[in-house]
């Protein structure tokens, strides 16, 4: 696992917060989701051109 500090914008952050909340899940992990399936979507997308 690699610790970073990356910046956010304090709306998105919010955002993050609320849904990470809704979904019972930390800031975190909500945002480790949040890339995961980010980078799912993208590299189907890839295979797909």
């Amino acid at each position: 696992m690699i610790t970073s500090q990356i910046r956010i914008p304090e709306d998105l952050w919010d955002k993050i917060k609320e849904i990470s909340e809704s979904e019972e899940r930390s800031i975190n992990a909500q945002i480790v989701y949040i890339l995961k399936k980010y980078i799912e979507e993208y590299e189907k997308n890839e295979e797909n051109k």
